[in-house]
């Protein structure tokens, strides 16, 4: 017995560490977890605008005469922003990159291709729906109560994914 008392492994103030350590972690992770959700909750918002944002910014873009029209190319951009923003929204919960090879984004240079999609453009959609983004984590985690560290953080690993979809299209 008195082994057990003396051996640090099973002091009460390690436990008490550990159950707090625990605690921290679940507080943070939930508060995470709402602002990923909110990521999902407005994607469509955070698309939309920032495929009419590159337009308003580019007007030869959607006045060029190859291949479809601008309601398609439109309808393509959208549809693609928020299948981005989702998969966004799954890399920050599960850090698992294999979804990049499993999903279209692979192919999305091709289409964009075929469709008559100017890369430039479509790259410079997700960098608009990147910083829309940051700018929603940042709103949602201001406005929550408790510890808020995480953000810094989820801020770099939202940059980050980001990033690797933008580098799918160059």
């Amino acid at each position: 017995m008195s082994v057990l008392k003396n051996n640090p492994l099973f002091s009460t103030d390690k436990k008490l560490n550990e159950l707090s350590n625990i605690k921290d972690f679940i507080n943070s992770a939930n508060s995470r977890l709402d602002a990923i959700c909110s990521i999902t909750n407005n994607s469509h918002a955070i698309a939309a605008d920032a495929v009419t944002a590159m337009i308003c910014e580019n007007q030869d873009s959607v006045n060029s005469k190859i291949s479809l029209n601008t309601t398609n190319k439109m309808s393509v951009c959208l549809r693609d922003g928020e299948i981005i923003l989702r998969i966004v929204a799954y890399l920050l919960i599960s850090n698992d990159e294999s979804v990049l090879e499993k999903s279209c984004l692979r192919d999305l240079k091709n289409t964009y291709f075929a469709l008559g999609v100017p890369l430039r453009n479509a790259r410079r959609v997700i960098e608009l729906m990147r910083d829309s983004t940051i700018s929603d984590l940042n709103s949602t985690v201001n406005n929550m109560k408790g510890n808020t560290g995480f953000l810094p953080d989820l801020i770099s690993d939202t940059e980050l994914q980001f990033e690797r979809i933008i580098n799918l299209l160059n």
